[in-house]
């Protein structure tokens, strides 16, 4: 199978993959969230929420072929990693600027009664100790241990210069690991204490939903942190060893590897939609003439339903678009987490992009 094959069917994969996540990503939000605009719990089951959410699905099918025929193009015309890339970045920026343009149109689709009841938004509901924090702390130190230890274990093992090619192949996998396992980790210890948006109303059971919700995303993440962090590490080990020339290739136990650790997210994530939905919406006892209360039904604190900017302790909200939770931006401490973030996953980009270079 040629190179030109293998990378096309990498684009072919990664967009039905993404495409699908565009396409699923509006059925899962909380009842009375249109592309992350609060528009109220009785819009969303009118014509005109149905129309708006078809005509994406159309918008976002046109996407995904475009970026194929992209990617395909430029491979033909010989630069077939060139037309991946191209294809990922056309399918990547075309869905955001989809998504901005439905969310700009579910707004202007928000009746006054919701406006009103945002208005009214109470104060999170405060209570119990957060569950699933023990093993957000067990992956955040397992996380920091073992890639800590690939990275010094790339280290002593290259026997070159330190500005060698072989060096740099050599330390970006361990990079990766470094940065991103123990980020995932810190997600889920935050997630465990994610501020609540929660509906009002006597005798709901949405702070418990709320709570079950938050375990189980926590769980998940912890455990995709874990797992995913057992598999950079083992390719890191793999890396070195090819370039020692100890084995000639990483071999199909890297493929399982992977894939076993892409298969526990996928059943996990389709349990919590299932079984929890969005926030532990399906959960939710509360009586449906309650709206949801504080920032996710305020729309003055979103940015576009992506970005939640308000000035309070809380350093992870629930998200208004897709499941799971978001950062703060309100927030100094979110802030400084997030560009860290940034600014280590471009290093270790450039760290890659010079690998190919020297």
């Amino acid at each position: 199978m040629g190179e030109a094959v293998v990378v096309n069917l990498f684009l072919t994969v990664r967009v039905l993959v993404v495409g699908g996540m565009l396409l699923i990503l509006p059925r899962i939000t909380r009842k009375g969230l249109l592309f992350g605009a609060y528009v109220g719990e009785a819009l969303v089951d009118r014509d005109v929420a149905r129309r708006l959410v078809g005509s994406w699905n159309r918008a976002c099918v046109v996407l995904m072929v475009l970026s194929l025929l992209v990617g395909y193009v430029i491979s033909l015309a010989g630069q077939a990693v060139a037309g991946n890339l191209t294809g990922t970045a056309v399918l990547l920026l075309g869905g955001l600027v989809l998504y901005i343009r439905f969310h700009l149109r579910a707004r202007e689709l928000t009746p006054a009664v919701a406006a009103r009841q945002a208005a009214k938004a109470a104060a999170p509901l405060l209570g119990g100790a957060p569950k699933g924090r023990g093993l957000a702390w067990l992956a955040l130190g397992f996380c920091l241990l073992a890639s800590l230890a690939t990275y010094v274990y790339a280290i002593v093992s290259h026997e070159g210069s330190w500005s060698g090619k072989p060096f740099i192949t050599v330390m970006f996998v361990p990079s990766i690991n470094l940065v991103l396992t123990p980020f995932l980790a810190l997600i889920a210890l935050l997630t465990t204490n994610a501020k609540r948006s929660v509906r009002g109303g006597s005798g709901g059971r949405s702070l418990e939903a709320q709570d079950a919700f938050r375990a189980a995303m926590a769980n998940v993440v912890s455990w995709t942190a874990l797992l995913t962090c057992a598999f950079m590490t083992f390719l890191s080990v793999q890396v070195i060893r090819v370039v020692r020339s100890e084995i000639s290739s990483l071999g199909l136990d890297i493929g399982l590897t992977a894939g076993i650790v892409v298969v526990f997210l996928f059943v996990n994530l389709v349990r919590i939609v299932k079984g929890y939905g969005q926030g532990g919406a399906l959960r939710e006892t509360a009586s449906v003439e309650t709206p949801l209360t504080n920032g996710i039904a305020d729309n003055a604190h979103w940015v576009w339903g992506l970005f939640y900017v308000d000035r309070d302790p809380s350093i992870m909200v629930e998200s208004r678009f897709g499941i799971g939770y978001t950062f703060n931006y309100g927030n100094r401490t979110a802030i400084l987490m997030v560009a860290g973030f940034i600014v280590l996953s471009l290093s270790v980009a450039a760290l890659g992009l010079l690998g190919t270079l020297i």
